[in-house]
């Protein structure tokens, strides 16, 4: 029987058993690397489905998602600036969206950045995506036409290529005679033809282009040059538009859930294709390497030269290289329009089983034109670097941009441990000797003895590491020199707490000291930098075979990440234009002291500023910065263990502590967002920041150093009829109420009464949803031990399921499920329970991007200003640059920015309610100093008050008893809205 006969004999049984015969329905190809005691499930082999995270399959049972129906046929349009704008079928824009689209779309035909203020519920995410999409898909088209009309890529050209094949082609024979020569040093192919070398770089940390690699790179281009063309080839030029993305940035994958889902509304998927830029701790659905501390360093170790592998991501070889087979693979599993955790679970349940890390961060970002991610991966240089993000001729959205001042001032700041440097000196140390004990021996390995060179290339990577090690020792002398400045605070509350912060002259001083042996001030240009950066490309290098053998010498990830710091600090601190902005911290705390400094408010833990993240002391793996840590749970895990120096003696390195018993930090902020925001944006074709809580917009384009040529304000969409806002000054027993630190250190003030009267005085008198905002977690504390102690929670429980914000954000899912639980099936918790209460803080992981529509928040109370902690060195540091620069570079001044972080953490909290244009709900705010909100301000920060749509409802209640006539008002008119409009649904 022939081949072919054989073929079809199998292609009719498997007809015959309901199969399929086609390429598709094979397993590829792929070689698999078993080893002693490896399961299954590690060894990256098997044509089995293989075992995933348990975690993502109950998920997947218990969301059972309905997939998504497209009709790209359904939609409304208009034109607007000559370009056919899209929107949902049946939707009526308000004129704040009809506004904003038209402001972006002459943005981005001018190339032009635009700032968009846009109130709640007023369609902000709708006008962003149908604006930018439709002049995407307008210059798609465009794009295609000018490559047509290409001298060099166009039609024509192809016309006379096909010519030439009729006339002058030789003969194959001819051509495979000419091609066989001796070839020494061949060029290898490149490396986006290779599917598997696509990812190497995603297991080197990124590093700024020595001055070696640029010339490597020019001398590869006139190479390239040097190639004899025809002459009419030189003359022509190429006139094709480039490629343009679109990357819409939020700040956490909870808020890209939501965006997402409005894309999904539009009639531009398959149209429009998009992605999603997720870390591992995010995507990865290995069993095992969930379970490790940290995620993305086991991936990159079993996916290593010397590693086991993984099955999910060989699954993805060959088949799965492209981006077309990817979509369409998702796409047959009814995956169109994805968020992160629908294609988690599709590749996770689907056959074969694919990684939705490498899915989505490299194979689906080939052919991506609207690309989601969170902020880090576009203003954090280490990681935008390291992942698949151009941002040049790019379109860049970032939403809920109203911090985006205090993430690019972190985004420039570094952070460095006593103890990181010690580890990473150990490390260093440690691979250093492996290597002098094989040369001494000359008894290398049998596959690794077989290169000639090896041991030339053994000897060389041994100078880079001796090298680094020098550097972290001349490091290590560095930061014992400047601790030596640190000094109690005078009104510290932490015993054993010392801190000092320099300017950065002293800094710039601290860095230059010969007399100590100190040469660290290494601008990009200097030979050190060169060096450094030479010596750290070497140890983080894969792609050269001899490199993969030297794998087993490769420092620890924190020895990497330590120096990739150094190196970006350095190149930020070279630049003289930006040395003024940095200011030297030192901090010394006791390893028994459980508690963190540099926090909002009052010196606890809350969320999600510069001013209260950032400055957590961090441990040894070497968190980046805020961005890193967001996108890296494990970090904040680890801080809690295995940083401490409990004996002087214990470290291997032989490094005494500098203070016996105490955790020492440097940290080398930046006072400037200007610095990196033009460094991750200077390049884009339009940059958009839109926000409900901007202003004041003239400082804030004066800070980020760009300009800002279209500006938009929106007004309010929702009928005054369904707002109700409140400053309440006085409790319901006649107490005024003043959320400060002294009011609320004491366990037993009348104002945790007042404030748990109120609290449960709502609760009796409104169903569905509350949410209620304190300024701190102490704070919060503090009142639930009060309401327990005097039973008002357990009032409160017979009528709402009580919940709490959770420190970690890993637990956030759980607790909102329980919430919408309670919200929208309130019987099953019990016959008397008609919604739920949550507590939360400012600026925590509730206060932004989460959608509480409706029932889900009938009542946001806000209880205090969320000022930042006056006591914590950072804030003073930036209040003290901005008093020293206001005048000369028109920024606030330090106590205009201080009170303008209050307020707009303040409006992001009361935001969370009122979503759309026919919802309803009362903004209820706890604190005297509020009721000058409600009269005309004259003095101060022009953003230091709410915002202006809820200044136009706000009223100040003298008396608890007014307030209660009105607000009992408000809820009875409301809910008998409701119950007429649910009659004439019912008729």
């Amino acid at each position: 029987m022939s081949s072919m006969d054989a073929f079809w004999k199998r292609f009719e049984n498997k007809k015959k058993e309901g199969g399929r015969a086609t390429p598709s329905s094979r397993q590829p190809f792929r070689i698999v690397k078993k080893e002693a005691n490896v399961s299954a499930e590690d060894s990256g082999g098997g044509s089995e489905v293989q075992a995933v995270d348990p975690d993502i399959l109950k998920k997947v049972k218990k969301n059972k998602r309905k997939r998504i129906q497209i009709k790209n046929d359904d939609y409304e349009q208009l034109m607007m600036l000559s370009v056919p704008v899209r929107f949902p079928q049946g939707m009526s824009l308000y004129p704040t969206q009809k506004l904003m689209i038209v402001r972006i779309l002459a943005a981005l035909k001018n190339s032009q950045n635009v700032l968009g203020e846009s109130p709640t519920g007023s369609g902000k995410t709708m006008a962003l995506l149908s604006s930018t999409c439709a002049w995407l898909k307008q210059y798609i088209d465009e794009k295609r036409e000018s490559k047509e009309k290409c001298a060099v890529h166009g039609n024509f050209m192809r016309h006379e290529d096909d010519e030439d094949s009729k006339d002058g082609i030789k003969k194959e024979e001819d051509l495979a005679k000419e091609d066989i020569k001796p070839v020494i040093g061949a060029a290898p192919k490149k490396k986006e033809d290779l599917f598997e070398e696509q990812w190497n770089d995603d297991f080197i940390p990124h590093s700024p282009p020595t001055a070696a690699i640029v010339k490597q790179e020019v001398n590869a281009e006139v190479k390239k040059e040097a190639k004899p063309e025809p002459v009419e080839q030189k003359t022509s030029e190429c006139t094709c538009l480039p490629r343009v993305r679109i990357y819409y940035g939020t700040r956490t994958h909870k808020q890209i859930a939501q965006v997402v889902k409005e894309f999904s509304r539009l009639p531009y998927a398959n149209i429009i294709k998009h992605t999603i830029l997720a870390s591992r701790e995010q995507s990865c659905i290995h069993p095992t390497a969930r379970k490790q501390p940290d995620i993305s360093q086991y991936c990159k170790e079993i996916n290593s030269a010397n590693g086991i592998g993984c099955t999910f991501k060989t699954n993805m070889r060959p088949r799965f290289e492209k981006a077309a087979p990817m979509r369409d693979h998702l796409q047959n599993n009814g995956t169109v329009v994805f968020d992160i955790d629908e294609v988690v679970e599709t590749l996770a349940t689907s056959y074969p089983q694919l990684c939705p890390y490498f899915s989505t961060n490299r194979i689906l970002t080939q052919d991506a034109d609207l690309i989601f991610c969170p902020f880090s991966y576009l203003v954090d240089p280490l990681i935008r670097n390291s992942s698949d993000v151009t941002i040049k001729n790019s379109v860049v959205i970032l939403d809920e941009a109203h911090n985006i001042e205090d993430t690019c001032r972190d985004a420039a700041s570094f952070t460095f441990t006593e103890k990181e440097f010690d580890d990473s000196l150990l490390s260093f140390r440690l691979k250093r000797i492996a290597i002098d004990t094989i040369l001494s021996k000359n008894t290398a390995e049998e596959e690794l003895a077989q290169m000639e060179d090896f041991s030339i290339t053994m000897k060389e990577f041994r100078t880079h590491l001796l090298y680094l090690e020098h550097l972290v020792l001349e490091m290590l002398r560095w930061v014992r020199q400047v601790a030596q400045h640190a000094k109690t605070p005078p009104k510290s509350r932490q015993e054993g707490f010392k801190s000092c912060t320099m300017s950065s002259d002293n800094l710039f001083a601290s860095l230059t000291d010969p007399e100590n042996g100190i040469d660290l001030f290494t601008p990009p240009q200097s030979p050190k930098h060169a060096a450094i950066a030479a010596s750290f490309d070497t140890i983080t290098r894969h792609n050269e075979p001899e490199m993969q053998a030297m794998d087993q010498f490769k420092p620890s990830s924190t020895a990497i990440v330590c120096i990739e710091k150094w190196l970006y600090f350095q190149t930020y601190f070279g630049n003289q234009q930006y040395q003024t902005t940095y200011r030297l911290n030192v901090s010394v705390e006791p390893v028994n002291y459980s508690g963190r400094f540099n926090n909002t408010f009052d010196g606890d833990s809350t969320m999600n500023t510069s001013y209260s993240a950032t400055n957590r002391t961090r441990n040894s793996a070497g968190p980046r910065n805020m961005q890193y840590k967001e996108e890296n749970a494990w970090v904040q895990e680890a801080e809690n263990d295995g940083d401490e120096w409990i004996d002087t003696d214990s470290s291997p390195t032989g490094h005494k502590a500098i203070f016996e018993g105490c955790k020492t930090s440097v940290s080398l902020w930046c006072m400037s967002p200007a610095l990196s925001f033009f460094d991750a944006f200077s390049e884009t074709r339009s940059i958009i920041l839109a926000s409900g809580t901007l202003c004041p917009m003239d400082t804030l384009k004066t800070e980020l150093g760009m300009e800002f040529k279209q500006q938009v304000e929106g007004d309010q969409v929702i009928s005054p009829d369904n707002i109700f806002a409140a400053v309440l000054p006085i409790g319901p027993h006649g107490n005024r109420v003043q959320c400060t630190f002294r009011n609320t250190s004491d366990p037993d003030s009348p104002f945790y009464s007042e404030v748990g009267s109120i609290i449960k005085y709502v609760c009796s008198n409104v169903p569905a949803g509350i949410l209620c905002f304190l300024p701190s977690y102490r704070v919060l504390e503090q009142l639930k031990t009060c309401m327990t102690r005097n039973l008002s929670m357990k009032k409160i429980e017979t009528k709402k399921v009580v919940l709490f914000e959770p420190r970690r954000s890993s637990e956030l899912s759980n607790v909102m499920d329980q919430f919408d639980a309670a919200i929208f099936n309130p019987k099953n918790f019990g016959p008397t329970i008609n919604g739920a209460l949550m507590f939360a803080v400012f600026r925590g992981k509730v206060s932004e991007g989460i959608d509480f529509a409706d029932d889900r928040a009938r009542v946001v109370i806000s209880v205090g200003i969320p000022y930042p902690n006056a006591m914590d060195d950072q804030v003073n540091a930036k209040k003290s640059y901005n008093d020293m620069n206001s005048k000369e570079m028109g920024i606030l001044t330090g106590d205009e920015w201080y009170t303008t972080q209050a307020y707009r953490a303040l409006n992001q909290a009361l935001g969370r309610c009122l979503r759309h244009k026919n919802d309803w709900g009362a903004m209820l705010m706890i604190d005297e100093r509020l009721e000058r909100q409600t009269g005309n301000l004259q003095s101060g920060a022009v953003s230091a008050r709410v915002s202006k749509w809820i200044r136009a409802q706000l009223k100040s209640y003298p008396s608890f008893k007014t307030f209660n006539a009105s607000f009992r008002e408000f809820i009875e008119r409301q809910h008998a809205v409701v119950k007429k409009e649910e009659l004439e649904d019912e008729i």
